[in-house]
């Protein structure tokens, strides 16, 4: 019984070698020994082979960085809604709006609160800059 099991190891060992590319066909042996009849089959399974690129080749990058999206901010907003002047500048993109309150509390509804201004008003800024908003209820 140890030859057998020293047999199959060394078949499952050696049937990793080479470093071949095509499937390995299926090996069977029949060791007899004291005892039943014992037939092992030992199946290499093949190397995934891996599929060809049929991407275009990438351009060469730039090393110099993309200036960011810029955004006038807008100035005729005292007494609009709070929602409303949050959907307009999400819409000129601005990603960062902050609200801040008159009165010292926090700004959770933004449907409650009526703009009462917002810093640098009429002037170009970076979409990815914080445009600060200030509400009252």
């Amino acid at each position: 019984m140890k030859k057998f099991i020293c047999a199959a190891l060394m078949m499952l060992t050696l049937s990793g070698c080479g470093g071949a590319t095509a499937a390995a066909p299926a090996v069977t042996e029949t060791v007899t020994v004291p005892g039943p009849t014992v037939t092992v089959t030992v199946t290499a399974a093949p190397a995934p082979t891996p599929a060809p690129s049929t991407s275009p080749a990438k351009p060469a990058t730039s090393t110099t960085p993309a200036k960011p999206a810029t955004a006038v901010i807008p100035s005729d907003i005292v007494g609009m809604n709070a929602e409303a002047l949050d959907d307009d500048l999400k819409a000129l993109g601005f990603t960062k709006v902050v609200y801040n309150s008159d009165t010292g509390k926090t700004v959770l509804l933004l449907s409650n609160w009526t703009v009462t201004g917002i810093d640098n008003p009429g002037t170009t800024q970076s979409t990815d800059r914080a445009v600060v908003v200030h509400v009252t209820k």
